[in-house]
C-alpha cells in the first residue's frame, strides 16, 4: 500500500515515516526543497518535491497513492500573519483534498489539534470528548487554532459529498526527535542546574510521543469504522506540564534545583523576548512570548476513550523513556548534525 506524508519533516510526520517504513509501507514524502532533508535521506522513503500553497506541484506528488497522512500547517501557535495561517494550513488543506480527489486517493487522514475546541479544551477537570464542538476563535493568539479549525471543516465537506474518506485525529501535544516547540523548549530550560519556573500555572495536556501518534494514525487511516471518524490522541491519564519539565532535567541528568518565580516576573520577560523578536523579525516562535505564557493559564484535557475502546490503541512509550529518548537524538544531532 502506497502512502503520502505531508510536513515529513516536522516532528509528527517524521515520525509517521519511520512508523509506515518499519510496518511495510511504501512511503513518499512531500517536502518543500528549502526544507531540512536530512532526516528523510536516512530512510527508504521516495522524496517528492512539492507545496501545499501550490496546488499544481501536488497532483504529481498524489498519483498512485492510496492513502494521504496530511500533517502539514504552520506551527507557530500565537506567532505569525494570519495571511500565512490561511494560505499554508488552510488554503494548503484545500489543495490536498482537491489533488487527493481528482487522482482517485482512496483514504485521507488529517492531522488536527486539541486547539480546534477552543475554550471547551481548557475547562480543568473536564475532559474534552470527540463530540464536543470545535468552537475556537479568530483571534491574534488563536490564529493557528482558528485555521486548523477551519482545515478540518474542508476535510468534512469533503467526505460529506463522497470526493474521498476522510479521517481525522486530534492531538494534546506531540513530541519526539524534531520537536521544536514543547520538547525543545524543556530541553533549553533544563540546560542550567537552577530551573525556573512561573507561578503555580501546572496546566494538564495530552501529552503523547510521536511513535504513539503515529501508530494511531495508522490504525484510524487503515480502519473501516474509522471513516468518517475523529479521534482524540490521548492516553489513560493527562500530565501536568511541571512533570514533562522534570522528565526532561532527569533525562538530561539532574538533579535541577526547581525554582518558582512570579508569573508578571516570567510574563514581563516573555513580553520583552517577543518585541525582540519582531524587531529582528524572526519568522520562528521565539522562546518566550506572551501567547506561551498565557497558555500555561489554560488546559488541553483530552478523553481518548475512542481511540482505546473502539481502536484497541494505548500509549506504550512513558514520558520518563520519551523525554530520555528525545535528550539522547538531541544530544546525538549536536554530536552528529
Amino acid at each position: 500500500m502506497k502512502t503520502l506524508v505531508t510536513g515529513s519533516t516536522g516532528c509528527v510526520g517524521t515520525g509517521l515515516v519511520e512508523r509506515l517504513l518499519a510496518k511495510g509501507y511504501e512511503v513518499r514524502a512531500l517536502a518543500r526543497k528549502t526544507s531540512d532533508l536530512s532526516y528523510l535521506k536516512t530512510t527508504k522513503a521516495e522524496i517528492v518535491f512539492g507545496d501545499v500553497t501550490q496546488f499544481d506541484t501536488l497532483v504529481p506528488a498524489v498519483q498512485g497513492i492510496d492513502i494521504v497522512f496530511h500533517c502539514a500547517a504552520k506551527v507557530t501557535p500565537g506567532w505569525g500573519p494570519w495571511s500565512e495561517f490561511e494560505a499554508i494550513t488552510v488554503e494548503g488543506t484545500k489543495n490536498m483534498l482537491k489533488a487527493s480527489a481528482e487522482v482517485g486517493v482512496k483514504r485521507f487522514l488529517q492531522v488536527s489539534s486539541v486547539t480546534t475546541y477552543g475554550d471547551a479544551g481548557q475547562k480543568g477537570d473536564v475532559r474534552v470528548d470527540e463530540n464536543t464542538p470545535c468552537e475556537a476563535q479568530k483571534t491574534p493568539a488563536s490564529y493557528y487554532d482558528y485555521a486548523k479549525r477551519l482545515a478540518d471543516e474542508a476535510c468534512w465537506e469533503y467526505h460529506k459529498q463522497g470526493k474521498i474518506k476522510v479521517s481525522m485525529i486530534r492531538i494534546g501535544i506531540a513530541y519526539g526527535p524534531r520537536d521544536r516547540l514543547t520538547a525543545d523548549r524543556c530541553y533549553i530550560q533544563t540546560l542550567i542546574p537552577i530551573v525556573a519556573w512561573p507561578g503555580k500555572a501546572n496546566p494538564r495536556f495530552a501529552v503523547t510521543h510521536t511513535k504513539d501518534v503515529a501508530e494511531l494514525a495508522i490504525l484510524v487511516a487503515t480502519s473501516d469504522k474509522a471513516i468518517g471518524q475523529v479521534y482524540n490522541v490521548a492516553g489513560p491519564e493527562a500530565v501536568r506540564m511541571k512533570e514533562v519539565t522534570r522528565a526532561v532535567a532527569k533525562a538530561q541528568g539532574g538533579p535541577k534545583i526547581l525554582i518558582t518565580v512570579p508569573f508578571t516576573l516570567a510574563y514581563v520577560g516573555a513580553v520583552i523576548i517577543e518585541n525582540v523578536a519582531k524587531l529582528m523579525r524572526t519568522k520562528s516562535t521565539p522562546f518566550l512570548n506572551r501567547n506561551i505564557m498565557l497558555q500555561l493559564g489554560k488546559e488541553g484535557h483530552l478523553d481518548g476513550t475512542k481511540a482505546r475502546t473502539e481502536l484497541g490503541w494505548v500509549p506504550q512509550i512513558s514520558l520518563e523513556e520519551g523525554t530520555r529518548q528525545y535528550v539522547q537524538w538531541r544530544r546525538n544531532r549536536k554530536k552528529n548534525p
